[in-house]
């Protein structure tokens, strides 16, 4: 799907000024609320009652849409602020931020507390029994699996077909194999080497170590380790960017996007600059994943349907979403 438009002149933003503001069906405190934004929250607001004034219409990245009291919400201006955050979930707030310095670009990141709630886990499984997976979007994979958010995963190589029997492989996306280890629910369907993420049955998510495999996707690249950048990163050229950190206390996890390839909106950064930003989130661990069209980020929206959070860059056209090899997903149990 098409990023979401851009705000009207007309369109204000607020941030939330209370501990906890109800979102309503209607303009008034009669109605009943839909649900609950929190301190900090920042929302934009598409529509003001002709009724009572002092309500306005917000709307959420999720596509969650109510009217607040604006008592309890200040007044941020028509333009878009360089910093948002919302939390879409219980366990999970959602940030966006416009950088300006050593270029502009936008990161999108999930910080997820994986003590609240009960989450689950899901790394693609494999598309056949010999391990050759069919390249799938985030949003499909999302979509297929009832996850609530999801982003892409390893890198992969081609697979060539039987001319004789071009659909053997996949009758939708094209065959592949990861570049690294992968595994989902216990499934084993890649062994080769690489800079692997293991997350056990009971959410615990480590890179390079486990004591027994349950789901697991590698990576590009071990960037961060124990609060410091790994040595001998390359500076190249900015890119869209994948990566998953992970808090010392194993509490914390960061999913983060970073857009890219598109002057005047976002041109991506570098494998430094990556780490800086995932330590400046709270990382502590980080592994950098997939990365230049590849990189994409969809959560559930309120209508059940996926919504992409960033900008992605397929072929150079941006909004355009890459299949891929496989994806990290989590699944929230009501």
């Amino acid at each position: 799907p098409p990023p979401p438009p851009p705000p009207t002149g007309t369109d204000i933003w607020y941030r939330v000024t209370s501990t906890a503001l109800n979102v309503r069906e209607g303009p008034a405190v009669s109605y009943p609320s839909k649900t609950t934004l929190i301190f900090d929250d920042v929302v934009r607001a598409t529509e003001k009652s002709t009724v009572d004034p002092n309500w306005v219409k917000i709307e959420r990245v999720d596509g969650l849409n109510g009217w607040c009291n604006i008592g309890y919400l200040a007044n941020l201006g028509n333009a878009q602020p360089k910093s948002i955050r919302q939390r879409i979930f219980k366990s999970t707030t959602y940030f966006r931020k416009e950088l300006s310095s050593p270029r502009k670009y936008v990161v999108h990141v999930l910080a997820i507390d994986l003590r609240v709630g009960e989450l689950h886990f899901l790394v693609t499984p494999p598309s056949r029994t010999d391990g050759i997976m069919c390249t799938s979007t985030v949003t499909n994979f999302l979509e297929k699996t009832g996850l609530h958010l999801a982003i892409n995963g390893d890198g992969w190589s081609y697979i060539t077909p039987d001319p004789l029997n071009p659909v053997q492989y996949c009758t939708d996306g094209d065959p592949v194999r990861t570049n690294g280890f992968a595994a989902s629910r216990g499934k084993i369907y890649s062994n080769r080497p690489g800079p692997t993420l293991h997350i056990s049955n009971a959410n615990e998510f480590t890179i390079n170590k486990y004591t027994r495999v349950f789901n697991a996707v590698s990576g590009d690249r071990f960037i961060l380790q124990n609060g410091k950048a790994m040595p001998n990163l390359p500076e190249n050229i900015p890119n869209p960017r994948t990566a998953v950190g992970i808090t010392q206390n194993g509490r914390g996890l960061i999913l983060m996007v970073v857009d890219g390839r598109q002057p005047g909106y976002s041109e991506g950064v570098n494998f430094p600059e990556l780490v800086n930003l995932l330590i400046s989130f709270g990382a502590y661990n980080g592994i950098n994943m997939d990365g230049g069209g590849s990189s994409t980020m969809a959560i559930r929206g309120i209508d059940g349907k996926p919504r992409v959070l960033n900008i992605p860059v397929d072929d150079n056209v941006p909004g355009q979403l890459r299949k891929v090899a496989n994806h990290l997903g989590m699944f929230i149990k009501a």
